[in-house]
């Protein structure tokens, strides 16, 4: 469910007035929202930037469908049971959005993967492929410029993929500029005006099949050297994989402070921690502290988990075994 098309529904669910779910009381505004209207937002501007994110591989396609109402004492993930009993058989996605902001205390959305299916593609009435997202992003505050930040984010984790820099003892547990799948909301802090997520990791990219092999080095156990080109490039080294152990490596990947990523204060390596696989990987920038925008420049070194990598003109990256013992934090 990472290349081509790919079909959501959109439904909007309706909050009781009257609701005790923790995630909503004491918030009394509901926002009017239509299904038809939210699709054509969407296909307007969150299709365009998966599409370049993706360079035209992966495309998600929004089609408005319904309106549900939940209990006064229903969770939000009711919103999304009641939805995706109602989706279209030609669906392999539910986007529900609801008509009430969330308390602060509690997360903006959720997603759900959905379960492998015998036979892809997979309607989301068999996978239960799901996002959902409160009504903050579409309040009247924002005019007809709503942030897709957050949905962006949330498709992420509906195409598998996990967060980046999380630390759950903050009360932002997105800790990253880097990556769409940490703090989405990252470029607004520059550019007020911004509306779509920053740019993703080459890891992430990889995972989708959005990187062919050949835009990837393997660093012998030896060292090497290697001349980076944007991640987000079309062509050329796009990101370097350094070996830890059976269950741990490095990425090495120049971000360029340009398109999605132009909110970074100026292009660099970024060096990852990338640990476990698949949508449970954890994920940890290494250069710097949070919000880890301070990249590698040129004549800058990073050392830690028993490597070296050095950045020179050309973004050329020597990187080589030390003598030092890996440890996850270094």
């Amino acid at each position: 469910m990472t290349t081509g098309v790919d079909p959501w529904e959109v439904f909007v669910c309706h909050i009781p007035a009257d609701t005790r779910s923790v995630v909503y009381t004491g918030l009394p505004l509901r926002v009017s929202l239509k299904p038809d209207a939210l699709a054509t937002t969407l296909n307007t501007k969150v299709s365009a930037y998966f599409g370049t994110l993706s360079r035209g591989v992966y495309r998600p396609q929004f089609t408005g469908a319904g309106e549900v109402t939940i209990a006064a004492d229903d969770a939000p993930q009711a919103c999304v049971d009641m939805a995706l009993a109602e989706v279209n058989d030609t669906s392999q996605g539910v986007i529900v959005i609801a008509d009430a902001e969330h308390n602060a205390t509690e997360p903006g959305g959720f997603a759900n993967p959905g379960a492998e299916c015998a036979a892809p593609p997979c309607t989301a009435s068999s996978t239960r492929r799901s996002v959902y997202v409160g009504a903050a992003d579409f309040g009247s505050q924002w005019g007809d410029q709503p942030p897709m930040d957050l949905i962006e984010h949330e498709i992420g984790h509906a195409l598998g993929w996990p967060h980046s820099a999380y630390d759950e003892t903050q009360s932002e547990p997105n800790r990253s500029a880097l990556d769409m799948m940490s703090n989405s909301a990252a470029p607004r802090v520059v550019h007020p005006d911004r509306r779509d997520g920053p740019d993703t990791l080459a890891i992430n990219r990889l995972a989708a099949g959005w990187l062919p092999t050949s835009a990837v080095v393997a660093i012998p156990a030896s060292g090497g050297s290697v001349t980076l080109t944007p991640s987000s490039g079309p062509s050329g080294t796009r990101v370097a994989v350094v070996g830890i152990d059976s269950n741990r490596f490095l990425t090495v990947e120049l971000l360029t402070s340009e398109g999605f990523d132009d909110h970074l204060p100026a292009s660099g390596v970024a060096v990852h921690l990338i640990e476990g696989s698949d949508a449970s990987r954890k994920q940890t920038p290494l250069v710097g502290l949070a919000p880890y925008d301070d990249l590698l420049g040129v004549g800058e070194t990073f050392i830690g988990n028993g490597w070296n990598v050095a950045i020179a003109d050309g973004w050329k990256a020597t990187i080589q075994p030390t003598r030092d013992v890996p440890t996850v934090d270094s």
